[in-house]
């Protein structure tokens, strides 16, 4: 059985990660309205569950099709 890796670097903040992929102001207030939009055409969405997938229809390894 393959041993758990864990991953100790801290998380970057919002303001890190839109300086590191070069995002200016203005286009960020574009990219929070469309955000914004999708927010309020799916609010069913935010509080759905990440793991989607049930665990019986779930792949047991990766060779497995």
């Amino acid at each position: 059985m393959r041993k758990p890796i864990y991953i100790a670097a801290p998380l970057t903040t919002h303001e890190e990660r839109l300086k590191q992929l070069g995002i200016s102001k203005a286009r960020q207030k574009e990219l929070q309205v469309l955000v914004d939009q999708f927010k309020a055409e799916h609010p069913h969405l935010l509080n759905a569950p990440t793991n989607v997938i049930e665990p019986e229809k779930r792949r047991k390894r990766a060779s497995a099709a």
